[in-house]
């Protein structure tokens, strides 16, 4: 039963670890979205290189577009959209 009990544990723990990364890509990509908007760029190729490349090279794609460093940008959007929804303004 012991065994079972840990089987199931880890389980739940597994489901719990890709919801948390498939809620954090989720928040990335809609951060990255609002921000090349804000910039007045295509999301598109920001997107494609998130789901392909990660968030480095996303934001080199902005960064690339707008013709500067933008993470400080998407960390201040990111940290504004997580005080929005929070409910903390």
């Amino acid at each position: 039963m012991g065994f079972e009990l840990r089987a199931a544990f880890v389980k739940r723990e597994e489901c719990k670890a890709a919801w948390e990364s498939e809620v954090e890509f989720t928040e990335m990509a809609r951060v990255l979205k609002s921000l090349a908007a804000e910039l007045g760029q295509d999301t598109g190729a920001a997107i494609d290189e998130l789901a392909h490349h990660g968030l480095g090279a996303a934001l080199g794609v902005l960064a690339g577009q707008a013709g500067g460093d933008v993470e400080a940008d998407y960390l201040r959007r990111r940290a504004q959209d997580r005080i929005l929804a929070s409910g903390m303004q």
